[in-house]
């Protein structure tokens, strides 16, 4: 087997993705050139960092490459690296977002390797963090998903951590607070969209959302930010607060004192 190969079929190897006569493969040539070893042990040792407020780390970080290499000892029952990766992860819940972040740890010390140098090249950076940032969009859209409220609390706090966002998370933050059943969760999505008016589609779903909210402490932080905004197109939303009967007697006060601040 080639450099080239291996570095081809590494990641699969290390999900435990590969045939077992492509695992042996591997395992030889990582035997015959030891050169390569420090590679995973790097890589292993970024997963400890990253995840370091994972219980009982210990495991994944004492895997021993040259005694799970060493030919003696390949009858004995192994727990794969995949499994000891999967384990020193976050869970079930999110093991494809886990999955990908493996992949782009691999990646970052191949790129590491092939350089031979200290340092990585700035082009080889950039490219780290625009997906490592790809990697915690997939982790927004996967917590929003879920049925736990403070996991989808804390998905729309990882919006905040994004540096761009695209029109799938804008989207999925609409949807979450026009239909989340969750108070907190909806006046959380009020927040993170507040940071994106500058985007027209941001403005005019913020104002499209007025009248789909029955919540009247939904209603009135939407209020809030309109008249931040000085958003004259959400007076006729708040007038047709004002003239719904069932509308909150709290809320219709705010909504008449909201336009009077934006006018």
């Amino acid at each position: 087997m080639e450099y080239k190969e291996f570095k081809e079929v590494l990641t699969d190897y290390v999900l435990g993705n590969l045939s077992k006569a492509k695992q042996k493969e591997i395992e030889n040539f990582v035997k015959n050139h030891p050169e390569h070893i420090k590679e995973l042990e790097e890589a292993s040792l970024f997963l400890e960092n990253m995840y370091d407020d994972v219980p009982d780390p210990t495991a994944a970080m004492d895997i021993k490459f040259y005694t799970m290499l060493n030919a003696e000892t390949a009858k004995k029952e192994k727990i794969s690296f995949a499994n000891k990766i999967e384990k020193f992860l976050l869970g079930n819940l999110f093991k494809k977002v886990a999955y990908s972040l493996t992949i782009l740890t691999v990646g970052f010390f191949l790129g590491k390797g092939l350089n031979n140098t200290s340092q990585l090249e700035g082009s080889n950076i950039q490219k780290v963090q625009q997906e490592a940032e790809t990697v915690r969009s997939q982790l927004v859209l996967t917590l929003l998903d879920q049925p736990s409220a403070n996991k989808r609390l804390q998905a729309v706090s990882e919006v905040n951590k994004l540096s761009k966002v695209t029109e799938t998370i804008l989207q999925a933050l609409f949807k979450t607070l026009n239909n989340d059943e969750n108070v907190n969760v909806r006046l959380s999505a009020i927040e993170a969209l507040g940071n994106y008016t500058h985007i027209p589609l941001v403005r005019e779903g913020l104002i499209a959302s007025i009248l789909k909210q029955e919540s009247p402490l939904v209603q009135i932080a939407l209020a809030d930010l309109m008249v931040l905004l000085q958003e004259k197109e959400a007076i006729k939303s708040f007038e047709k607060l004002i003239d719904e009967e069932d509308t909150n007697e709290s809320v219709k006060q705010k909504m008449e004192e909201s336009i009077e601040r934006i006018i």
